[in-house]
């Protein structure tokens, strides 16, 4: 009547094995919770009128093309509402049922053959933050030493974002791990974020006020502090900072660094 396959599988393997395996289960649950059940049907003629809406409801969407699931079950479960005979009764349920069978292997059969999608895995930057520390127009870097990266060359005090920090106690636990000294949160300024390829994000703050004189706190990593002239930075520093430097300079507060195009 609707197009079912001699298999009963509806084009996905056993997919009919399937839905009355989950209906046996339900059917068992249902039995264990509330034991054999014993109800009178309640059913008879005067559901008649309801049952012939069903059908001229389900005719009409037939004819426009729109026949659902909800038209089809709908007339089914109306049709046994409607009788009172125990046998007719029993032959209308068991089309609610394998209607409803077919329903559910419909779905199955939607998932089956739907394109497969991977759900991409959420973006994650890492984020470093970087302390200016400026004092009578000259900026305090560190050369690094013996990390494996960047080793010879002048950096910004700086380090990694760590799981639940604030970037602003970030920079201060930065300066005090690197340099020594006590910068307090609120007398950081920021002043400049880089997005550098390809998945790093850095924060650079500006600092004016800080408590102690800062030193090489960290020997095993850099290997000397120097204080240079704003208008006079080395030429052999890291890229980034350096780039960074440039930008804040020039008055701009965000910039790209390693991307393809103008880092702007």
């Amino acid at each position: 009547m609707w197009g079912v396959r001699a298999d009963g599988d509806s084009g996905v393997p056993g997919s009919l094995r399937r839905v009355l395996a989950d209906v046996a289960a339900e059917r068992a649950a249902q039995d264990a919770m509330w034991g054999v059940q014993e109800h009178p049907d309640g059913t008879g003629p005067e559901g008649t009128a309801a049952a012939d809406r069903a059908k001229r409801d389900l005719d009409e969407a037939k004819r426009a093309g729109g026949v659902t699931w909800r038209h089809i079950l709908r007339e089914e479960v109306l049709e046994a509402f409607a009788e009172d005979d125990p046998d007719l009764l029993r032959g209308e349920l068991i089309q609610v049922a394998a209607v409803a069978v077919k329903w559910a292997q419909a779905l199955d059969r939607r998932v089956a053959t739907a394109p497969h999608r991977v759900r991409p895995t959420r973006f994650t930057a890492i984020v470093d933050v970087h302390v200016m520390f400026v004092r009578d127009g000259a900026l305090l870097l560190g050369r690094r030493a013996n990390t494996g990266y960047g080793d010879g060359l002048w950096h910004l005090p700086s380090g990694h974002l760590e799981a639940g920090e604030p970037v602003l106690r970030a920079a201060a636990r930065e300066a005090a791990e690197e340099v020594g000294v006590t910068v307090d949160p609120a007398d950081l300024t920021f002043v400049h974020v880089m997005h550098r390829a390809p998945d790093r994000v850095g924060l650079f703050f500006r600092a004016e006020r800080w408590t102690g004189e800062p030193y090489n706190a960290e020997p095993g990593k850099c290997d000397g502090l120097a204080w240079y002239p704003m208008d006079g930075l080395p030429a052999d520093m890291v890229d980034y900072p350096a780039a960074a430097l440039r930008a804040i300079a020039e008055g701009r507060g965000f910039a790209l660094h390693g991307w393809d195009g103008p880092e702007r």
